[in-house]
């Protein structure tokens, strides 16, 4: 396992690094054509529940895919997690303007807020945020596991947000809890993903 956790490390290292190197011009760029890639998804367009995530400076910056959601009449979710016991919860939002600034620094919704539960009886398309991820839709994110962890509670369907040339050609190392995408978003369009 140690062996899995230091390649998984030497891995994310490299591709922080390349993705810092992006120009904020064309990050900006690649970050608008993988949004309007994704809205354009029937998948998406059809699934009543948008589970995301508020996006660190260097991460892939899906608001406008939250705020299309919203102006959708969808109903939005973003993760509030716990440092104590590393699980994460999905909290709807109206707006933006309900977040606040929790752990490791992340954006996160009040914790008064109405909780998603996988129970209800809706359609949900969650998206999961990672640094790289190969051919299979397996990712390397950030090394915390709450969305590993969460993929024992969420049933529905994974999307992956990702440029064309952070999708690796060879498998990455993975645990046996590691959480797999049902496909895969890029400026380029969908990518789907390997089974098997």
């Amino acid at each position: 396992m140690n062996t899995i956790k230091n390649k998984k490390n030497d891995i994310r290292a490299q591709y922080r690094e390349k993705r810092l190197q992006l120009s904020p011009d064309v990050k900006k760029s690649l970050d608008a054509a993988i949004c309007r890639a994704f809205v354009a998804l029937a998948t998406y367009r059809f699934n009543d529940t948008l589970l995301a995530y508020y996006p660190l400076e260097h991460e892939i910056d899906c608001r406008p895919i939250i705020e299309d959601a919203l102006a959708r009449g969808k109903k939005v979710a973003l993760p509030r997690c716990t440092e104590k016991n590393g699980i994460m919860e999905f909290h709807y939002v109206k707006s933006l303007d309900n977040l606040e600034k929790g752990i490791f620094g992340l954006m996160e919704p009040s914790p008064i807020l109405e909780t998603y539960s996988w129970s209800e009886k809706s359609s949900a398309i969650m998206i999961v945020p990672g640094l790289v991820y190969d051919t299979t839709g397996c990712r390397i994110g950030y090394g915390k596991g709450y969305y590993d962890r969460y993929s024992g509670i969420y049933k529905g369907i994974k999307a992956g947000l990702c440029y064309s040339n952070f999708i690796s050609p060879y498998r990455l190392p993975r645990g046996r809890f590691d959480m797999a995408v049902d496909f895969i978003v890029t400026e380029k369009g969908v990518r789907l993903v390997e089974k098997g």
